[in-house]
């Protein structure tokens, strides 16, 4: 009776996946709250963050998504870059303002699991591929069909070649 092996470690790529897919979910739900709330104060810094903060949920979910997927690490990889300089955005905002750290920590600490997804992305090797069936075929059988075909004529029937 033989059982399949699972891989002990989750890939490192697949566990930011998981948490970038929560804390996405969690910020944009955390922006509209703020959005939409009449006991928040809306100010420019407040809307600023929010609207970055869905745009960013929405855009890490798609990265995620991606990421649980694994199949094209290139795009990932693309992805994470993009995620990185969006949120970098509201930073720059905030600091170009002269804002005081404690309105925008929240921006460096958006940072943070970007980064983490860009790095996942850059550490993760593409799995290997068995050779297709049109890739084996290419592949020689033997040694006569590795050596070098030479045109020799054929004789003919009267006992001279061409």
């Amino acid at each position: 009776m033989k059982t399949e092996q699972k891989p002990r470690a989750v890939s490192f790529l697949t566990a930011v996946s998981w948490l970038y897919l929560a804390l996405s979910v969690a910020m944009i739900g955390l922006a509209i709250y703020a959005l939409t709330s009449e006991s928040v104060r809306l100010t420019f810094g407040g809307v600023t963050d929010s609207v970055f903060a869905v745009i960013l949920g929405a855009l890490g979910c798609f990265a995620a998504i991606l990421g649980l997927i694994g199949r094209n690490l290139r795009r990932c990889r693309i992805l994470g870059l993009v995620l990185l300089l969006v949120s970098a955005v509201p930073l720059t905002i905030n600091l170009l303002a002269a804002q005081p750290f404690s309105i925008y920590w929240k921006n460096v600490a958006a940072l943070i699991v970007p980064f983490l997804y860009l790095m996942a992305a850059l550490f993760t090797r593409a799995k290997k591929q068995e050779p297709s069936a049109a890739e084996a075929e290419i592949v020689p059988q033997s040694a006569a069909d590795t050596a070098p075909k030479t045109d020799v004529p054929e004789p003919t029937g009267d006992g001279k070649t061409d």
